[in-house]
């Protein structure tokens, strides 16, 4: 495993690093030059690459949008078997700006800035941090929820 992981970042209006590329029109010829250890990008990008059999060392983070629904737990499943990494979420404003990220227990997503008017669980996670979470579902379970 490389020490520093090379990230391919599958969307627009992000910066690029010594160790993350952009590539924003999705996945091509240089996205697979860079030989990525880690991809991040919404899910429909992601959704794209499963059927294209590359392996990552690292994680694939999934980015989900304000007004949008969390990531599905068929997305999940899709993208650990396509994959062979964990997959984490990553719930971003409409500029890319980060409003909440997936820890490494899966219980939530931290609060890191705005995310005014949604429902946030206070407590310390199971991975130790005590910054409030929003608990995201997937529209379908959201929905069943409503329902019950």
């Amino acid at each position: 495993m490389d020490s520093e992981p090379r990230t391919a970042v599958l969307a627009p209006g992000f910066q690029e690093t010594k160790t993350v590329r952009v590539f924003p029109y999705g996945w091509n010829e240089r996205a697979e030059r860079f030989r990525p250890t880690s991809i991040a990008g919404p899910a429909e990008q992601l959704r794209k690459l499963a059927v294209k059999n590359i392996r990552l060392e690292h994680a694939v983070i999934a980015f989900t949008y304000e007004g949008q629904s969390a990531l599905s737990h068929q997305d999940r499943e899709l993208f650990w078997n396509a994959f062979g990494v964990p997959v984490f979420e990553q719930y971003l404003g409409l500029r890319n700006e980060l409003l909440a990220t997936e820890c490494d227990a899966h219980s939530g997503l931290h609060v890191v800035s705005g995310c005014d008017g949604l429902h946030q669980e206070r407590g310390v996670c199971a991975c130790g941090n005590a910054s409030p979470r929003l608990s995201r579902a997937a529209r379908i379970d959201e929905l069943v929820e409503m329902l019950a």
